[in-house]
């Protein structure tokens, strides 16, 4: 009787146990949450959406920061005034593509120095708010509040996704002819066995071995295609770049890429020509199998209506 008691009570204590660690690492996934260094409360005031401020010239421009975005940034356990100075009340508003660059670089001076010497930095300093800075490669938002870490998979800047980012301004036809530039460069990436490899694979860095953008222009130190010190200005240069992933491949190896231009009767005619040949070729088997099929079709149909 007493051994029967015993072990009752021990089931219960167990079921007991169960349910309290149940309870407890339920409390732990859903109710912890990760909250930003907000040192001065600067979201009490700035996480209200209608926070607003009117400049010199009468405009009216959002002081407002999503809590939701700076909770999740990559630099969310930095307080506001790091960036924002002691005085943030002070600071020059609304921030411009320059500013921003310069405050990013107060702390990231090594890829601020590569940047200014880049094409996009170069342009930047001269005025140019076109161009490329932290912000747009960054964050999707384009915000210095929703910078994300380079090796989360909803990074603009994550591998995989980088040929997308860089088409945002690429790939915009409109944009990329004010600089006479004609080449359909995003288009042409994805449709290359590089971009469709890259498409089609998983996010795990493992499997991202592929080239995009960046490996064969560079990451903050990007030149001018022309440029003699950019890695794919002539075929010597371009041919060091492929062999960074195709050892040995050589000058013969990397005259065989076309580039982002289309092929044309100008531009690499044999290859120009060979696609048309084998287009036809695929045209002509696939619309003679077409008809033999349809043929037979028929002819089963009549056979068949006469019986």
């Amino acid at each position: 009787m007493v051994m029967k008691m015993a072990g009752a009570r021990a089931k219960k204590l167990l079921l007991i146990s169960v349910v309290g660690l149940g309870i407890i690492v339920f409390l732990l996934v859903f109710s912890l949450r990760s909250y930003a260094l907000d040192e001065n409360d600067c979201l009490s005031c700035h996480g209200n959406q209608q926070l607003t401020k009117t400049t010199e010239d009468g405009r009216k421009i959002s002081l407002y920061v999503s809590e939701e975005a700076v909770n999740t940034a990559a630099h969310r356990f930095i307080d506001c005034t790091t960036c924002h100075t002691a005085e943030p009340h002070k600071v020059e508003t609304p921030l411009t593509k320059l500013s921003l660059a310069e405050k990013c670089g107060s702390c990231h001076q090594y890829q601020y120095k590569l940047h200014l010497e880049s094409v996009h930095g170069q342009q930047l300093v001269q005025g140019n708010t076109d161009v490329a800075t932290c912000v747009d490669c960054h964050s999707s938002e384009r915000s210095p509040h929703s910078v994300i870490r380079v090796l989360e998979y909803s990074s603009p800047a994550y591998k995989k996704n980088i040929a997308q980012t860089c088409g945002n301004c690429h790939g915009d036809v409109r944009l990329m002819a004010s600089y006479g530039i004609v080449e359909k460069v995003y288009e042409s990436y994805m449709r290359s066995f590089h971009g469709k490899a890259i498409q089609l694979g998983t996010y795990e860095i493992t499997q991202l071995d592929k080239a995009t953008c960046a490996n064969c222009h560079g990451t903050h130190d990007i030149k001018r295609a022309s440029d003699p010190a950019s890695p794919v200005a002539g075929v010597e240069n371009l041919a060091r770049t492929c062999e960074q992933c195709h050892p040995g491949g050589g000058v013969e190896f990397a005259s065989g890429f076309l580039g982002h231009k289309e092929a044309s009767p100008r531009n690499i005619p044999v290859a120009h020509y060979t696609e048309i040949l084998f287009t036809t070729l695929l045209t002509a088997v696939l619309s003679f199998g077409a008809i033999v099929v349809v043929a037979a079709i028929v002819r089963f149909s009549i056979n068949r209506w006469r019986e």
